[in-house]
């Protein structure tokens, strides 16, 4: 398959403007163009830096219910396995490579990600949907408490507040006790 090159190309008309375009920066240097707007949610963890597949938000799910849980071993139990039980999950969540299919990591597949969802009641999704900063961090941890307040605000005052924790932010200028 051909890759479309990066040089410069003189557009014709109005309609070939691509300067709406956003971009998408793959880890492999690959990129993926959006119109900006299309993609225009703010995530409750801030920034999206790169765009997680769902192998990687199910293994971190996976770390969190184990972390939750106490052990992987408790988890394995809890899930209904025998706490001896570990190995497949085990080599889920640390990403193992798999000789037998060419060095691909282990994965969770759907059927698996559903019968962990089903049986801890945690809804349907739940291990496909990329955690929030809440989950992640904890409700105590003052970042999440900002964004929790600011997912709370009415827009038209979002730039106010972001204008106010800007200026919280800038350094001291040391002008202050100078004479």
């Amino acid at each position: 398959m051909a890759r479309a090159n990066a040089i410069a190309r003189p557009r014709s008309d109005s309609i070939h403007d691509l300067s709406f375009m956003g971009a998408i920066v793959f880890p492999m240097g690959e990129t993926l163009s959006s119109p900006y707007g299309e993609f225009s949610f703010s995530p409750a963890g801030g920034q999206i830096l790169r765009m997680e597949i769902v192998e990687e938000t199910r293994r971190i799910r996976l770390q969190m219910l184990v972390k939750k849980h106490g052990s992987m071993a408790s988890l394995c139990e809890r899930l209904g396995y025998a706490r001896n039980e570990t190995a497949t999950l085990t080599r889920i969540l640390n990403a193992n490579i798999r000789h037998d299919r060419g060095g691909e990591p282990y994965n969770m597949g759907s059927p698996i990600a559903r019968k962990i969802e089903e049986k801890l009641s945690l809804g349907l999704g739940w291990m496909d949907t990329p955690p929030s900063y809440a989950e992640l961090h904890g409700e105590e941890d003052p970042r999440t408490k900002v964004m929790l307040l600011m997912e709370a605000m009415p827009p038209d005052q979002w730039s106010t507040a972001v204008r106010l924790l800007d200026a919280l932010a800038q350094p001291a200028t040391g002008t202050l006790g100078k004479q």
